[in-house]
């Protein structure tokens, strides 16, 4: 179960990008042009399919923009079993079950495994807001990373991103919470085969949120650096 959640705490983060995204809708979104996902706290179920096995989990999440988000993963039980905290460049793994910890910034995740994922956690996060570039249609865009990538457009709203590499995202069952477009379920296609799921359910948009919420208390942990996770399941 370890060596695949990842690749769940990866498409928790997909999520950020469905307060601005969508796909074709049964009936046309109403919003008003450039409103924007400052902040989201949801319950989240995810599935994930790798190598022919599959799996679900559950957990929450919270974000905040620019670049701040907190993802944790729940057993059946409802303990954590992990959770991961991204401030800008950096990033916090805390793995409750073992009492470990690892940290470092995000360009020092191992380039192997499964783990390399993560490395996407800003890429996901890179979406323009509703209705400020193209209606209908793709276009290829260099993101605020630099990165070229093709984007996806229906109504204004985001509903695929594609890398070079082949990582592809896509969003669909949207609606409006509190103003904001924001889509009910993510699916992610990795360009080495495996595809994730995810549903978001009883999401609050745009409350406030306190500092303390995105920070992980590592009393009693013993703390590595990220160079450690190579080869972790």
């Amino acid at each position: 179960m370890k060596r695949y959640l990842s690749l769940l705490l990866l498409l928790f983060a997909l999520s950020l990008v469905a307060g601005c995204a969508a796909t074709t809708p049964r009936a046309p979104v109403v919003y008003q042009p450039g409103v924007r996902l400052d902040t989201l706290s949801a319950s989240v179920s995810l599935s994930v399919t790798r190598n022919g096995k599959g799996m679900g989990a559950h957990g929450f999440l919270l974000y905040r923009r620019p670049d701040s988000m907190r993802i944790v993963v729940l057993s059946p039980f409802g303990t954590t079993l992990m959770e991961a905290v991204v401030a800008g460049e950096r990033i916090t793994i805390e793995d409750n079950s073992k009492g470990v910890a690892f940290s470092g910034l995000l360009a020092d995740l191992p380039e192997q495994g499964e783990w390399d994922a993560w490395r996407q956690a800003r890429w996901v996060m890179d979406v323009p807001a509703p209705g400020s570039s193209l209606r209908d249609g793709s276009m290829e865009r260099v993101n605020g990373m630099g990165v070229t990538e093709q984007v996806t457009f229906e109504n204004g709203l985001v509903v695929a991103k594609k890398l070079p590499n082949g990582d592809e995202a896509r969003y669909s069952n949207y609606e409006v919470v509190n103003g904001v477009p924001l889509a009910g379920e993510v699916i992610m296609s990795g360009h080495s085969g495996g595809r994730v799921s995810i549903r978001i359910d009883e999401p609050e948009v745009n409350a406030e949120l306190s500092p303390e919420a995105f920070t992980l208390h590592l009393d009693g942990l013993t703390l590595y650096p990220l160079s450690a996770l190579q080869g972790r399941d």
